[in-house]
């Protein structure tokens, strides 16, 4: 017999779910909707009556705006190999988030129309595994809202982030400030830069170097330790053999009990074994049920004009040596004709659309943004969406890829929260109520409720089977 708890999640068994669904499915999905939209709903009125009666009786007693002194300063900037904390200090600015260069007098919001990766633009720490963490979850906008327990722009000053820690296998509320550390002067910050008018990216980023220690503690990591802290579900990695170039290896994360070093973690190798081919399988099959995936390039012997963490410029190749790219889609494509059918004898492609978290420095070989091939199959260009922008995002075939890159990263993502109320807010304070419709209507008319209950992908530490043929509902 199934527990409750495997009929309210829709993960009895075809035969239990059928059963119960006129039960479990009913009250299931109301209790759902409600904690999805009602209460965050609900929360943020009330947050608003609160903050609007704060701002006019009760500013002196609560402070006002917020600050968080236990994250400032020389100690909050942390030592680099280049300079040291006190030293940053003395040439930083701690600016509040409306008074941003980027701003420029605008109210700020926490997120502003859609969540896309193109919201993300590195700064100067070296946390490029961070930034393509967040890129590539940035594809799934539920899981950035999710994290937030601070649903809009707050005037005070005061955001709480849900942040999974693997040493402790527990969620943690990480509380921070919207004072951001700017070069002294220019209103800019020194780390994660804005790209348009809302604030996420750069307070996760902040939230992550609280929860580390330091902004210097957020240099150089892997991009599966943020997707682990994101979402809590399994991760893993599938590293090339550097003497055949023909064989990729998982090996599974560990993370590290270490009181000074919060992402402290090894590497675990297993007996799996996989070909290009398999590799190519795995790829569309992990991209189809909405994992995150993320690939980097070995890097080679230490040279004077490697980047803040090691990043080693191949110039030839537009790539980035010791760097996290964020892989967003791979697809096996064919020509068609004008009308769309199949064109006779036409030639198919393996592609995969990435993207580097810089927001520029791009692929220069075949399938790059300047190449040829676009226009010689147009209606490849069209089943991709091309688009010839520097944005940092470009398209590659896995023949070069599997040459060049040595390294991916999965995590097998539990698809079935995937569901979250957007307040809007670049629609006005009546945002939210649009945001609430539009998200209920979506949740039981066109059924977002029904499917992630009963066909969610359900995060498991299996790797997917490797046969083109085997059903791809997982």
């Amino acid at each position: 017999m199934p527990t409750v708890k495997q009929l309210y999640h829709g993960r009895a068994g075809l035969f239990w779910n059928a059963l119960c669904c006129p039960i479990f499915g009913t009250f299931g999905l109301v209790w759902r909707s409600i904690h999805t939209f009602v209460f965050p709903c609900g929360s943020i009125l009330m947050q608003r009556l609160m903050v609007g009666f704060c701002w006019r009786y009760l500013c002196c007693c609560f402070g006002w705006p917020y600050e968080d002194d236990s994250f400032y300063g020389a100690d909050a900037l942390g030592s680099f190999p280049s300079q040291s904390g006190k030293s940053m200090q003395k040439n930083t600015d701690w600016v509040r988030a409306q008074d941003l260069y980027q701003f420029k007098g605008k109210r700020p919001q926490l997120f502003e129309g859609e969540i896309e990766p193109s919201d993300l633009c590195q700064g100067a720490v070296g946390d490029c595994w961070l930034v393509a963490a967040f890129a590539c979850a940035s594809e799934f906008p539920d899981m950035i809202r999710h994290m937030f327990l601070t649903k809009e722009y707050n005037p005070r000053g005061k955001y709480e982030i849900r942040i999974y820690d693997p040493q402790l296998k527990k969620w943690v509320t990480v509380t921070v400030d919207d004072r951001i550390p700017c070069e002294k002067g220019s209103n800019r910050p020194r780390f994660m830069k804005p790209n348009g008018n809302e604030l996420w990216a750069i307070l996760l980023e902040k939230a992550y170097a609280k929860h580390s220690g330091s902004y210097a503690a957020i240099e150089g990591g892997f991009v599966l330790w943020g997707w682990l802290s994101m979402t809590g579900d399994n991760v893993f990695q599938l590293s090339i053999n550097k003497k055949t170039g023909k064989s990729w290896t998982r090996e599974d994360m560990v993370a590290r009990q270490n009181a000074k070093d919060k992402r402290d973690c090894g590497f675990k190798t297993t007996k799996e074994q996989y070909s290009n081919d398999e590799v190519w399988t795995l790829l569309k099959k992990y991209d189809k049920q909405k994992a995150l995936i993320s690939a980097s390039i070995g890097k080679v012997e230490y040279r004077e004009n490697d980047g803040p963490a090691g990043e080693q410029m191949l110039e030839k190749e537009g790539l980035v040596a010791g760097h996290a790219y964020s892989v967003i889609s791979a697809m096996e494509l064919s020509e068609t004709l004008p009308g769309g059918l199949p064109k006779p004898n036409g030639e198919s492609f393996k592609l995969l659309k990435i993207r580097n978290p810089w927001g520029s420095f791009e692929w220069k070989g075949k399938w790059s943004d300047k190449s040829n091939m676009w226009t010689r199959y147009p209606s490849i260009a069209k089943q991709c969406n091309f688009v010839n922008d520097d944005d940092g995002a470009f398209w590659m075939d896995f023949k070069d890829f599997k040459k060049i890159y040595t390294r991916l990263n999965i995590c097998d993502r539990d698809t079935a929260k995937d569901a979250s109320l957007d307040v809007r807010e670049d629609s006005g304070c009546c945002g939210i109520f649009v945001g609430f419709c539009c998200g209920c209507s979506k949740f039981w008319c066109l059924c977002q409720g029904f499917r992630n209950m009963y066909f969610s992908h359900e995060s498991t530490d299996t790797t997917l089977d490797t046969n083109e043929k085997c059903c791809w509902i997982c």
